[in-house]
């Protein structure tokens, strides 16, 4: 039993930090660079003319406020197609906070071994590259894949506080907040679809919301992970001494049920699968708390539950049969033609990835496009796989595959960790929050193609990254 419950913790790889952290900078490669770093590090910390240390500091506080600003932005309509501007945010906060540091800012990073799962993911991206059959198009994903790798050690080094992490996930929530809010507006007046996205021969036609993304899919991507990170706050906010707190939590979960209710409205079929996984992690934390602490209540609990789901049910059917019509479709086979056409691309891409299983086709959308012409079936043209395991085998290989699903088991085990840590509730609440909204992407990600998309990528690192800090994470 014992080793069971050290299980987790294996998981996160902290036993090994400190061995990695030594052998990292002590390795041929990286010790004669980390020398000149700390050289000229502590030469200009110390001039007068750079304050010592203060300009650093400034600068530092700036890369901070960059990070704040990129997913205050994340859901801007001119970014839906301007990707490029999301990423030299990303970037010129990455190079501002290496200026601060080497002009004596205060704020460092030290070596992690989960570091090692992501740099082998990269790793995974860069050999696929070169042993591509399409190395232009190649080289322009690794890019991307690069921009991505850089940002999750952005968020990991700007968020170390508590009080920093809180910052960027109000701002992020604030802007789904207003992203939602357009959104019921759009339902309000009855917007008009931007493209065909259901099949009249099985569904009936409704409202589905796009907001300021232009596509309902893409929309429930980006709300799927703030729904729950937003239920965390408001159960941080319950387990703190502030004297509002009830005020703040009362907030939260308005604004958690808000955005739910927004995704629904995309109609989004993954995003209705992304729910309900979600709300099964959320119930499945709830009765193991119950049962260690007050086990008489699982009992209760669970029948309130499953009257709450047959509830819920009869009510979609009784007063929303086109939202009953939509969700039922997902379990319509190959008679949707939304069905019909994802398993025709997973078929084509699963034939893509026995043949390509060692190192994948090479990273990015242009290069699985060239390849994929190979293998589909007539008609059924495509930009990606439509399921985020078979687009990393696909791309990357089995090296790409194992690395993937190490880091996201490296994060849940952290969260696994920062849940169960009796001595910091509030952690706990939002180690809940940021577990369940991995899971929710991840879900929809296996249906869905708006994963890779920067309006949900962005988001994805910053949960990895804030989970697997929260293992170490100071309190302010």
């Amino acid at each position: 039993m014992s080793n069971l419950q050290n299980l987790p913790r294996l998981f996160t790889l902290a036993n090994f930090d400190q061995a990695c952290k030594e052998n990292f900078e002590n390795s041929l490669l990286v010790s004669p660079l980390l020398g000149l770093w700390q050289s000229l590090r502590e030469k200009l910390s110390q001039s007068k003319a750079l304050m010592q240390g203060k300009v650093g500091d400034l600068l530092q506080s700036g890369s901070f406020a960059l990070v704040v600003l990129l997913f205050t932005v994340l859901a801007l309509p001119q970014f839906a197609s301007d990707k490029e501007g999301l990423a030299l945010i990303s970037l010129a906060s990455l190079m501002l906070f290496c200026l601060g540091r080497l002009l004596g800012g205060k704020t460092t990073r030290a070596v992690r071994a989960s570091d090692m799962l992501v740099l082998g993911y990269f790793a995974a991206n860069v050999v696929a590259t070169f042993a591509s059959h399409y190395l232009p198009e190649s080289v322009k994903g690794l890019s991307k894949v690069a921009i991505y790798i850089l940002s999750y050690f952005l968020f990991s080094a700007s968020l170390q506080t508590r009080k920093r992490l809180l910052t960027v996930l109000s701002a992020t929530l604030f802007t789904g907040l207003l992203v939602s809010l357009y959104g019921l507006y759009q339902y309000k007046i009855g917007v008009a679809p931007l493209a065909t996205w259901e099949d009249p021969t099985v569904e009936s036609s409704g409202t589905r919301i796009f907001s300021t993304l232009g596509n309902p899919n893409l929309l429930a991507g980006y709300l799927i992970p703030l729904a729950p990170i937003a239920g965390g706050l408001g159960l941080a906010a319950l387990a703190t001494t502030y004297k509002w707190k009830w005020l703040a939590a009362i907030i939260s979960f308005g604004v958690a049920a808000l955005i739910a209710v927004a995704t629904v409205l995309t109609g989004s079929r993954g995003g209705f699968l992304a729910l309900g996984a979600m709300a099964a992690v959320i119930v499945l934390a709830a009765v193991a708390v119950l049962f260690t602490r007050k086990p008489k209540l699982v009992l209760p609990s669970l029948i309130g539950i499953a009257l709450l789901v047959v509830g819920g049910g009869l009510a979609v059917h009784f007063l929303a049969p086109t939202l009953e019509q939509r969700v039922l479709s997902i379990f319509d086979g190959t008679k949707h033609s939304s069905n019909a056409y994802r398993m025709y691309v997973w078929i084509a891409s699963y034939k893509m990835f026995l043949d390509n299983w060692w190192f994948g086709v090479g990273p990015g959308n242009t290069a699985f496009c060239l390849a994929y012409g190979l293998y589909m079936k007539s008609g059924f043209d495509a930009l990606g796989t439509y399921c985020v395991p078979l687009e990393v085998g696909v791309e990357c290989g089995i090296g790409g595959i194992f690395f993937f699903f190490a880091i996201l088991a490296c994060a849940l085990a952290a969260g696994h960790m920062a849940f169960w840590r009796s001595t910091d509730k509030v952690g706990s609440a939002l180690a809940l929050g940021l577990a369940t909204a991995l899971v929710g992407l991840m879900v929809q990600g296996c249906v869905d193609t708006v994963f890779y998309r920067p309006q949900v990528h962005f988001i994805f690192w910053l949960i990895i990254a804030a989970l697997i800090g929260l293992m170490d994470q100071k309190h302010d």
